[in-house]
């Protein structure tokens, strides 16, 4: 029998990292002619007021802001804050999840939740705070791009928590159009609110105390409608060399988007800035997974194809697998078998360094983020 309060949790977790509520989505039968589409139109500034949460109405709504962290000393954090509406399962609420990964490869990784009526978001004070509850040290604060801090201070379990980071020559954010796509028929938000910033502070767990700097990249989802029915995977990479060189690229492959000789339908983007020069944007529209390997027992692409809307193809691969997190992984296995086939699959996250390669161009080396839907 599966323990109702750790399948609750574990469900919970499940939906703070993918946006996943419980309602009716197409057939599979049906995915592959549903439409899936990139916005039209060009890069556009994010208005101040999209940083804020977009889809706190209705009966189901999903919303993160993804944070990853990249610091000199190689410690690495992956931070995401959420807002969830789960219908009639249980009541509205916003979390947390965060992984510390330090470089001689101990990772350490937690999540929490609070109710949504707690959440804070000053709007017209200038602070720019988004705090998930009063009482708590979780938050975002700062008006985009001037300034910008992260906090993340709890305890769970016995393992403790102190992280609290400001970002500088933070780079402006960029949408897409509107932002808006189409995902197999559902309409979902991509903003990348920071490209590129430099990021000072501390990182704590327990005893295990480091001053960092680095870098910091942000992006922001949200949506109405369920997408773990509706995705096979995300892929996300970010190359910073300085506030006037990166690039980054976050794209979706919907479930059914297959297009035969190893190519699915995607949706997503690459932008890049050189020298100093304006942010160029390309849209993601196919992808052709050119070769796959394991990573952590998982089958990911290892060489991956990415087709660009100005015709181009740049190439992603695999360079060192890293991080590895299973939101179903602290169930035992019956428990993950029941709690699999009631969600209708696992979702696994796999995170390390790659090498991103473009024509005409040296490769960069960065760092990836892929998720994937285990059914």
């Amino acid at each position: 029998m599966v323990n109702q309060k750790t399948f609750s949790l574990t469900l919970l977790f499940f939906f703070f990292g993918l946006m996943v509520p419980l309602f009716p989505s197409l057939p599979a039968s049906q995915l592959a002619f549903a439409q899936s589409s990139n916005p039209s139109g060009g890069p556009q500034p994010v208005p101040n007021e999209k940083i804020w949460a977009q889809s706190l109405k209705g009966n189901h709504f999903n919303e993160f802001w993804n944070y990853q962290f990249y610091f000199t000393n190689g410690i690495k954090v992956h931070l995401i804050f959420s807002a969830v509406n789960f219908g009639s399962l249980k009541a509205p609420v916003t979390g947390a999840r965060v992984s510390v990964l330090f470089p001689d490869g101990e990772i350490h990784q937690i999540s929490r939740e609070y109710d949504l009526n707690r959440l804070i978001q000053k709007k017209d004070d200038g602070s720019g705070l988004f705090q998930l509850q009063d009482n708590r040290d979780l938050y975002f604060r700062g008006l985009l791009p001037d300034e910008h801090e992260i906090v993340f201070k709890t305890e769970k379990n016995g393992v403790r928590y102190d992280i609290s980071l400001t970002l500088s020559d933070i780079a402006p954010g960029i949408q897409w159009d509107d932002g808006e796509f189409i995902l197999n028929g559902n309409r979902i938000g991509l903003i990348t609110h920071i490209p590129y910033a430099r990021a000072t502070g501390h990182v704590a767990v327990n005893d295990r105390r480091s001053s960092v700097t680095g870098t910091a990249y942000m992006d922001h989802t949200h949506q109405y409608r369920t997408t773990i029915q509706l995705m096979d995977s995300g892929k996300r990479f970010v190359w910073h060399q300085d506030e006037e060189n990166w690039t980054v690229i976050y794209c979706l492959t919907p479930r059914g988007g297959s297009l035969g000789n190893q190519q699915k339908k995607t949706i997503g983007y690459i932008l890049s800035k050189r020298n100093g020069g304006d942010v160029n944007l390309s849209g993601i529209e196919r992808v052709r997974e050119t070769t796959r390997s394991t990573a952590f027992g998982v089958r990911i692409p290892s060489v991956m194809d990415l087709q660009l809307s100005d015709g181009k193809t740049i190439r992603i691969v695999r360079t060192s697998d890293q991080e590895k997190f299973s939101i179903l992984g602290e169930l035992n296995w019956v428990a993950r078998s029941a709690a699999k086939s009631y969600l209708g699959g696992e979702i696994i996250d796999i995170r390390g360094e790659a090498s991103l390669l473009i024509e005409d161009s040296k490769p960069l080396q960065g760092e990836y983020n892929y998720f994937v839907v285990d059914r």
